[in-house]
């Protein structure tokens, strides 16, 4: 309990004001630089956008009508979501901020949709401290790991009083923040924000009438030198991120700015209430790389050299024979139907359980034989930006793939931050069975739904049951997903990536003369639609200036629309 109450209270930045002045924190001269090995105490902290402002005022305006004694929230008490407190030097600070510079220009915190779900308390000096907690979201939990590993070089121990704005008058925040790593990050992390203090038994009344849960945004990131009680006291820097950072200036970019702005104000023509507001992807070649091929094939293959010692048929047998021999010529002579043998050999005969930890196993380590990273972090930046950014504006976003519902369900959600029940892929059939005394479901070696082509639109039907606002895809797998969209009434945007850097990623088509591939083609034919129906077109050379997180940012002219293949509505 002891240490629930300090990451209520110091750990995550909770303000006591009514312990301390308020002129201590409010003092915002410069910190000032020194090459001296001086060590200063720094938060590092989420400012949440006006919904979270309204509301956390509200619920203190209640809070302060109970115990008039406590504080009213504003500059010197100003809601927030800590991620990370430590020790650095001040001659750092510099690099500190440009460190996290980098990191917030690719993982963009300002793109974050966030949840307060419910009001929590802790007895404090007499007084419940009340908090409202924020969902632990993959993304908020990525992020704040990430803000770890990048303040971790300039982390230091050994601070002590002397850190703090003002000498704290409790010694238990100098130890705290010491050991904030350790103790309040990763799966002990609990972001909140603090709305005030009252009576333990008015909040109990507050907890007791149901919770409506409401979603914010972040308008920017701040660093504070933490003050008495582990208030943030002083804001060091900011940072204010622009939205689609890895998208070049263009009429791509802009054409998907413009149509979320139609689309979520509302007193446009074309408000789209929250509701309605879905938007779908393809994942192969949209949301990460599908070259040479597909990843779920990698995945076969695998399996079918860790199942082989069990079928010594496979010895003889195709397409396993070239498989076990490292002949590719051989695996893709076999060509669709000795894929579809393949995957039925390596992802059957097991339960839905057993296969799902089969895949996480896999997942955590296989890597891309190009460029030895794992599969993971060969996702598209840009699109990861894309899906934060339609998330802040009221989108539920959800894949909609040819590839293995069961194969991506393990991992989008930590990778994209798509919940597995908004991933639609092709399934397997399964069968119900009781295995001492549990009840099971087996995966058997036939396909039950194909989800490719048409089939996505059938299978949004079915399974979501509200048609697109917007649909994103690459190839001509994805074209009846975005007919599908486009014929809905109202405002509907459609996108196609295409893959046109042979530098950074891998060029394909058959489109513009673009080698062609077997799988994931995207033709001359559908490119040509794209246009006669202005579906937006992106091309990946021209309009991002990062494909993947690991690169460096390169901006590139970007040619005119015509010449880039890029429509914008």
């Amino acid at each position: 309990m002891k240490r629930i109450v300090w990451s209520f209270l110091l750990g995550l930045g909770l303000i006591v004001g009514f312990s301390h002045s308020s002129a201590a924190q409010g003092n915002n001269e410069p910190i000032v630089r020194t090459t001296d090995d001086k060590l200063i105490a720094i938060d590092v902290l989420l400012e949440p956008n006006q919904a979270m402002l309204d509301k956390a005022n509200a619920s203190n305006a209640r809070l302060r009508g109970d115990y008039p004694a406590g504080y009213a929230l504003d500059a010197t008490h100003a809601p927030h979501v800590t991620m990370l407190q430590r020790y650095v030097r001040v001659k750092d600070l510099d690099a500190v901020t440009a460190a996290l510079t980098k990191l917030f220009d690719t993982e963009q915190p300002t793109e974050l949709q966030l949840k307060a779900k419910g009001y929590e308390y802790t007895i404090w000096s007499g007084v419940a401290v009340t908090i409202f907690v924020v969902e632990r979201t993959p993304e908020l939990m990525r992020l704040q790991q990430k803000v770890n590993d990048t303040v971790a070089p300039f982390s230091v121990s050994g601070g002590t009083a002397a850190a703090f704005i003002d000498t704290p008058s409790n010694s238990e925040i100098v130890g705290y923040v010491e050991q904030f790593v350790p103790k309040s990050s990763g799966e002990h992390y609990f972001p909140h924000v603090t709305l005030g203090v009252a009576h333990e038994d008015f909040v109990k009344q507050l907890k007791a009438v149901p919770f409506e849960a409401f979603s914010f945004g972040v308008k920017g990131v701040g660093l504070y030198q933490l003050g008495n009680f582990g208030t943030a006291s002083k804001k060091l820097w900011e940072y204010q991120g622009k939205p689609l950072a890895s998208w070049n200036e263009g009429p791509a970019k802009q054409s998907i700015l413009d149509f979320v702005k139609r689309v979520t104000t509302e007193s446009s023509p074309d408000y789209v209430p929250v509701p309605d507001r879905i938007a779908t992807f393809d994942n192969d070649g949209t949301l990460w790389c599908e070259q040479p091929i597909p990843v779920q094939v990698y995945f076969a293959l695998d399996r079918v050299k860790a199942l082989a010692p069990q079928h010594p048929e496979w010895k003889t047998e195709e397409p396993f024979a070239s498989v076990l021999k490292g002949d590719s010529k051989g695996v893709a002579a076999a060509g669709e139907r000795g894929l579809v043998e393949m995957i039925m050999a390596t992802h059957a005969g097991m339960t839905t359980t057993e296969f799902e930890q089969i895949v996480k196993d896999w997942i955590a380590t296989a890597k891309n034989p190009k460029t030895g990273k794992l599969y993971t972090e060969m996702t598209y930046q840009p699109m990861l930006e894309l899906l934060a950014y339609l998330r802040a504006n009221g989108f539920k976003t959800f894949i909609v793939s040819g590839g293995g519902v069961e194969f991506m369900r393990p991992w989008a959600e930590q990778t994209y931050g798509i919940p597995p029940e908004q991933i639609v892929g092709s399934t397997i059939k399964t069968k119900f069975e009781m295995r001492d005394g549990k009840a099971v479901l087996v995966r058997l070696p036939e396909l039950n739904f194909n989800d490719d082509k048409a089939g996505k639109a059938i299978s949004i039907n079915q399974f979501i049951g509200r048609r697109p606002v917007m649909a994103f895809g690459n190839s001509d797998g994805d074209r009846e997903m975005l007919e599908y969209t486009q014929s809905g009434g109202g405002a509907r945007f459609e996108l196609l990536v295409m893959h046109d850097d042979a530098a950074r990623e891998t060029a394909y088509g058959p489109a513009n003369g673009l080698p062609h591939v077997a799988l994931g083609s995207f033709t001359q034919e559908l490119y040509d639609q794209a246009r006669k129906d202005g579906w937006t077109v992106v091309s990946m050379k021209n309009d991002w200036n990062r494909i993947f997180a690991f690169e460096n940012v390169t901006q590139i002219s970007v040619q005119e629309p015509e010449q880039a293949g890029v429509s914008a509505k």
